[in-house]
């Protein structure tokens, strides 16, 4: 099927797995005679029904099926960062199913964090915090073809979260018994200033290194325009205190850390209704350490 989107013979396809289940694309690379890309397209047919695609859609508008907006939002990170990040090359529809060829960049995909070099950690810092320097003034997807507006954004998440909560977690009595305390830590916190470019699954698995720095930020499907201070809500459990401490010098080249104190808890229940790291017990998900 794939070859229709190739003038020249195919030579060789391999899938690559994005190394953690639940994944919603299908993503292979592709050799002909004279090129060797990327080709990503969703796996998804029906409307999202799992809690973390079912909530970015309703909470940012992000659809993953509509891989072609992936061109927006990589033009977008390239505006801002110095981050290598992969140019969609082709858009292409095939029997109704989306596709995007992507430019393959060099180095090998992150499996963890932890343990990796301070400069890989820096070089992560630096990039993200360059991704910041973007401001929006809604909540929503990068396109902006959805957009709440910054003084609606705790209203429309608590709305969708207990939207999550009743669809997803009616046989979770820790989940649904903690929703009290998180409208009203949710409530309590002040409207934002500005949003950003974030990465709601922020996972290692998303980046690519050589070992010594990051050389390419590839799976950006769920990224989202939402307030800064989530890319550290999803970051505290991908580090331990050593690869905080050397992102946070990265980061702070650019500008500073965000006190997340107050907006912590909320956001991390947030979190983990959308499964960002799985279904982790909700007790054992908040008190996770605190790294920034």
């Amino acid at each position: 099927m794939l070859q229709q989107l190739f003038a020249s013979p195919i030579l060789s396809i391999q899938t690559l797995h994005p190394g953690y289940e639940e994944h919603a694309s299908d993503v292979f690379l592709v050799k002909t005679a004279f090129e060797e890309v990327i080709v990503r397209s969703s796996k998804m047919t029906e409307e999202p029904n799992n809690d973390f695609w079912w909530g970015c859609k309703n909470l940012f508008g992000i659809d993953p099926r509509n891989v072609h907006h992936l061109e927006h939002i990589h033009e977008l990170l390239k505006k801002h960062t110095n981050l290598p990040i992969p140019t969609i090359l082709q858009k292409h529809v095939l029997n109704g199913r989306k596709f995007v060829s992507v430019e393959k960049l060099t180095g090998n995909t992150l499996q963890s964090f932890i343990g990796q070099s301070d400069s890989i950690l820096f070089s992560l810092g630096k990039g993200l915090a360059e991704i910041h320097s973007f401001q929006a003034k809604f909540i929503g997807n990068p396109p902006g073809t959805f957009q709440v507006p910054l003084e609606e954004c705790k209203s429309h998440i608590l709305k969708v979260s207990k939207e999550l909560v009743n669809r997803f977690y009616s046989n979770n009595a820790s989940i649904r018994n903690a929703f009290p305390t998180f409208e009203q830590q949710l409530s309590s916190l002040p409207v934002p200033k500005e949003s950003t470019l974030v990465l709601i699954d922020m996972d290692p698995t998303q980046f690519l290194s050589d070992g010594t720095t990051i050389t390419g930020l590839v799976d950006t499907e769920a990224y989202a325009v939402a307030p800064r201070e989530f890319d550290f809500i999803g970051l505290e459990y991908v580090f331990t205190e050593k690869e905080a401490h050397a992102f946070k010098q990265g980061y702070e080249t650019i500008m500073p850390i965000p006190n997340l104190v107050a907006c912590r808890r909320p956001y991390r229940y947030l979190y983990r209704l959308l499964s960002v790291q799985g279904s982790v017990e909700l007790g054992k998900w908040l008190s996770h350490p605190s790294y920034f």
